[in-house]
């Protein structure tokens, strides 16, 4: 008898409130084999972009338990209908420059997805430290949004703001290069591999 190596997928999320991005790898890492999908409440970022990245639309919510459990279904639904057999995910961890009431929606939001993750039967998850991802990305455990995107376009040969028609840094192109390095730190530290 015959065994079949199970299939695993690694994904990579840049979680937050208002601009979360998913990059989704397989078996060999490159950008081109990637997908890319995040949310946005900006119209002219809802849509196809390039061959592999989408933006999809914020679902309307009327308390905030509602919009984070929307948002984590969005994320769930995205990794499930991408990933093979397995998935394996990793969560950038927490930074500490947010202030005020925003540290506990954030906390609660990663909260609510953390749980989702560990009830799917097919999905383990991990989280990565944002020092370690910047490092990876750019040599630099301090990195800013500039020098992330400076390396991600060095690596990839890819001009996400040319692609999204902005002149300067920001959602979600900041969010899509972060997922990009969280899932390419997860697809190098990953046993499977």
């Amino acid at each position: 008898m015959k065994y079949q190596k199970k299939q695993q997928t690694i994904v990579g999320i840049d979680y937050s409130l208002n601009s979360p991005a998913i990059c989704i790898a397989g078996d060999d890492f490159d950008f081109d084999k990637c997908s890319f999908h995040f949310l946005t409440s900006k119209k002219k970022h809802i849509g196809k972009f390039g061959k592999n990245i989408f933006g999809y639309e914020h679902k309307d919510y009327n308390t905030p338990i509602e919009r984070f459990t929307n948002i984590s279904t969005w994320a769930l639904d995205t990794i499930h209908k991408h990933k093979s057999d397995t998935a394996k995910v990793f969560i950038e961890g927490y930074s500490f420059g947010s202030k005020g009431q925003a540290v506990f929606q954030i906390a609660e939001n990663c909260g609510i997805l953390k749980y989702r993750l560990q009830m799917s039967p097919t999905i383990l998850y991990d989280t990565v430290v944002p020092s370690v991802v910047k490092k990876y990305a750019s040599g630099k455990g301090n990195a800013d949004k500039q020098l992330m995107y400076d390396s991600f376009k060095e690596h990839t040969k890819q001009d996400l703001l040319k692609m999204f028609d902005m002149g300067k840094l920001n959602n979600p192109v900041t969010d899509i290069v972060d997922s990009y390095y969280i899932a390419k730190v997860g697809y190098e530290n990953s046993s499977s591999h």
